[in-house]
């Protein structure tokens, strides 16, 4: 049935409408965050599994360490955004590195593209940062009287 999805026969979408009911099916077909990982963990392996599954596992310890316990859904999407532009960045570092000799401009070609994938990165990194800080509450400390005075949320 799938094949024929794929081929675009539209006598599947009833079944397919059905099927994405489920959230982990809805997580496999949609997710593109996800294929967008497949597809660079493949481009960067080959054909070699110790590569291939050994960045997968970094991939998902980047993606925990950066994630926390309890993430809400905006960190979530930051966290997978972070992940595939380091994912991206060292992609095109590794690209660069691995080419002997090449004409000048081909390599400030590569390095306009590893700039600008670098601060796609840092800006990533940069809003979950921002959002992590501004979902804190803030706090006030009053020396003199000895008083805590809390505003905002209350943390979970």
């Amino acid at each position: 049935m799938l094949e024929r999805a794929q081929r675009g026969d539209e006598t599947t979408l009833p079944l397919l409408r059905e099927l994405l009911q489920k959230p982990h099916v809805v997580e496999a077909c949609g997710n593109l965050a996800t294929h967008f990982e497949h597809t660079m963990v493949r481009k960067m392996s080959g054909k070699d599994l110790a590569v291939s599954e050994g960045l997968r596992r970094k991939l998902d310890c980047l993606r925990a360490e950066l994630a926390g316990p309890t993430p809400a859904p905006l960190e979530r999407l930051l966290v997978e955004r972070i992940v595939a532009c380091w994912l991206h960045l060292y992609h095109l570092e590794t690209v660069y590195a691995g080419k002997d000799g090449m004409a000048l401009e081909l390599a400030q070609h590569y390095q306009r593209c590893i700039d600008r994938a670098h601060k796609r990165y840092l800006s990533a990194i940069k809003a979950l940062a921002m959002v992590r800080k501004l979902a804190l509450p803030v706090l006030q400390v009053n020396i003199a009287r000895k008083q805590v005075n809390v505003a905002g949320p209350a943390p979970a």
